[in-house]
């Protein structure tokens, strides 16, 4: 290790309190932050890297949309580390606890919303940041800091960063899976629309018309039951297939008015999760299969596949494959040696982790970009994981990160 490393090791409790950080988690919370609508936390983060003499930039993704690169060290060259958090959170549910923007701490769990996925992993990101450029270490080369938009439409920042150049030897992707995995093999994410069309006919003269619903249901059956392939005995119970949004009615809208005719269009939201060493035509071509069969079944309606799917319902627009890099890359060596360095936590597994592996990210852009990757970021514990973080993770994660960055940059 480096005597930069050694340095951030023995004095990160001075260099970022833990309430500081804590607080810096608290600030992203309060920003709602959708699919989509991320750019007030886009700004409110350049706003807090800018405060720390961080040189930053702001890209806009789309027209509106934007997203924040901040980068310590040089500027040329290719830096030598990437931290890569998206700005995009899920959309709450109904159990969601009241007052979900704002912070909430309870002994070791901090609650709110979008912290699990991920506004810890950037607070985690930020204050490794900080904690580097308060050290007074003077960097050799490149630390490359990208906050994304719309990771969950399949990692569409990730890609406009990459398609511009930005790019790093490696990459940790803070995602919430516990400082005790350092994984670096994950599933693939298939994300479509099935679109029924059929005649719509008052409920009086029912079998003059084609039920969308009723056909739609089928075909969802058949997906359901196919034999898709796509299996690998690595990642068992995939491929698996989620039906998650459904809409219904009349005309191209789908018009919920007018109950008393039967919908004639009906539009299945899909995501299916698959192993390597397939890629997305695979998928493609299997479930083409399943739909030309309905088609030959219910000859009377328009069944349709849709991918990407219509981008008004905020969902896809890339494809996202596997990743499936090696367990033992001198990154993930790196992280578990310094994670039991800098708290009480030791990484417990690498590599495939289920049922983590599972998921769908960015680092599946990156490492086909030959950035050697991995994901490793903070998580919470218990039946309500999904509400909160353990601050002893976000602490652990961000002062790996800050370690990682001055043995990697230093």
């Amino acid at each position: 290790m480096n005597d930069g490393g050694a340095a951030i090791i023995s004095a990160r409790e001075e260099l970022l309190p833990l309430d500081e950080m804590v607080q810096i988690a608290a600030d992203l919370t309060a920003v709602p932050s959708f699919t989509g609508q991320e750019t007030p936390l886009a700004e409110l983060v350049r706003d807090i890297l800018v405060r720390h003499d961080i040189t930053v930039s702001m890209h806009e993704v789309q027209p509106g949309r934007f997203q924040t690169i901040g980068l310590l060290g040089p500027s040329r060259g290719t830096p030598a580390l990437m931290l890569n958090g998206h700005l995009d959170m899920d959309p709450l549910g109904r159990d969601h606890p009241s007052d979900p923007f704002t912070a909430r701490r309870e002994g070791d769990k901090l609650y709110g919303a979008g912290l699990h996925n991920m506004k810890s992993g950037l607070a985690a990101m930020i204050a490794a940041a900080v904690m580097v450029r308060r050290s007074g270490l003077t960097l050799r080369r490149g630390l490359l800091l990208e906050f994304v938009v719309g990771e969950l439409q399949g990692g569409l920042g990730t890609k406009h960063a990459l398609n511009a150049g930005w790019t790093a030897d490696a990459a940790v992707v803070p995602e919430p899976y516990s400082v005790r995995r350092v994984i670096t093999r994950t599933a693939g994410v298939h994300k479509f629309a099935v679109v029924v069309r059929g005649v719509t006919a008052h409920t009086s003269r029912h079998d003059e018309g084609v039920d969308a619903i009723a056909v739609l249901r089928r075909v969802l059956d058949l997906l359901e039951t196919a034999d898709l392939g796509l299996r690998s005995a690595d990642f068992p119970r995939l491929p698996r297939l989620q039906v998650a949004s459904l809409l219904a009615g009349r005309g191209e809208t789908h018009d919920l008015s007018g109950v008393s005719y039967c919908a004639d269009k009906a539009t299945a939201l899909v995501d299916l999760r698959y192993p390597p060493p397939y890629e997305p035509e695979d998928v493609a071509k299997a479930i083409d299969a399943v739909l030309t069969a309905a088609r030959e079944r219910f000859p009377n309606a328009s069944i349709t596949l849709e991918q990407p799917i219509d981008p008004q319902f905020r969902v896809g627009g890339t494809d996202m494959p596997p990743m499936d890099m090696p367990a033992d890359t001198a990154l993930v060596r790196d992280i578990a040696d310094l994670l039991p360095r800098v708290s009480g936590f030791v990484v417990e597994e690498t590599g495939l982790a289920l049922p983590y592996s599972f998921c769908g990210n960015d680092t599946t852009h990156l490492s086909r970009a030959g950035v050697e990757c991995c994901l490793f970021g903070p998580r919470g514990a218990g039946p309500d994981t999904e509400h909160h973080v353990l601050i002893s993770e976000m602490r652990a994660c961000a002062d790996t990160l800050a370690a990682l960055a001055a043995v990697r940059c230093g």
